[in-house]
């Protein structure tokens, strides 16, 4: 009961922040150990969630790592103006990622690294010619993101979990193509918001060193560019619509490597929604 009134207090705490890869169900949790410090040692000074004792180290710890989070292609569709699907948007992120976690039950992480956004399609998704292909590139830039995690409902060696996050991205076009061929190169100050929120519910199972799970997840991503209008290189213009995501809802499936108890690499597959491929690799200290 303790450790589902604290579960609920810690997911009430969190509700304005949402997030994208679902990642392990069981992540808040599964690594138990530290470089620095050992979390079997048992100091008796409370009894939490049916534990005889609980430790400091117990309590509040660090995890980092490297988060990449490939996506192939994102389902969008311009936004609340009844124009055509996009044909790909593909994101690819590097960064580095850091979570403090609560109790092994509850992360707290963020992301800071560096993004690149492609997009084509035809231009009558931006109320241009038909048949006409047209293609964004930007440069790569920060990007960061903020979310949560909480084991929710461990039985055994089976665990479920709730996650959220928010991704952000501020990039500059560096190239638009028209026509698959003729390319121009705008200026600085043409860029584009690109952000996404999501939260997911997810069930893993551990098998001694290895944890797979799946998982449903609810998102909505959005690019704005602000409605602005650009030259394009057969000498037209077009007023550049914001997009969002064509559909919410989307499963990922995935397996997380636990070594030692102090270190975790998870690789995870995101479908439907987006065809999409995360790693992460991260220590507890």
């Amino acid at each position: 009961m303790k450790k589902l009134i604290f579960s609920l207090l810690v997911l009430l705490s969190w509700r304005t922040v949402y997030p994208l890869p679902v990642g392990n169900p069981e992540e808040a949790s599964m690594v138990s150990d530290g470089i620095f410090w050992d979390g079997g040692d048992c100091i008796d000074f409370c009894d939490y969630f049916c534990n005889p004792c609980i430790s400091w180290f117990e309590v509040v710890s660090l995890r980092m790592g490297f988060y990449g989070d490939y996506v192939f292609n994102r389902h969008m569709k311009l936004d609340n103006h009844g124009g055509g699907d996009l044909e790909g948007t593909e994101l690819y992120t590097n960064a580095g990622y850091v979570a403090m976690n609560f109790f092994e039950i509850a992360d707290v992480f963020t992301t800071l690294g560096a993004s690149h956004l492609h997009l084509k399609g035809n231009e009558s998704v931006f109320r241009g010619p038909a048949g006409r292909r047209i293609e964004f590139e930007t440069e790569t830039d920060f990007s960061w993101s903020i979310g949560g995690r909480i084991t929710l409902v461990p039985c055994g060696c089976a665990a479920f979990g709730l996650e959220s996050q928010y991704f952000c991205f501020r990039p500059n076009v560096k190239r638009i193509t028209s026509g698959g061929d003729v390319s121009v190169y705008p200026d600085a100050d043409l860029n584009l918001k690109y952000y996404e929120w999501q939260v997911g519910l997810g069930m893993s199972y551990r098998i001694h060193l290895l944890s797979p799970y799946v998982a449903i997840k609810w998102s909505r991503a959005k690019i704005d560019f602000n409605q602005r209008t650009i030259d394009l290189p057969n000498n037209s213009t077009r007023t550049l619509l914001n997009l969002e995501t064509k559909k919410s809802l989307g499963f990922a499936a995935g397996v997380s490597l636990i070594d030692c108890e102090m270190a975790a690499v998870t690789v995870e597959g995101r479908f439907m929604d987006e065809k999409a491929l995360y790693i992460n690799g991260q220590i507890r200290f």
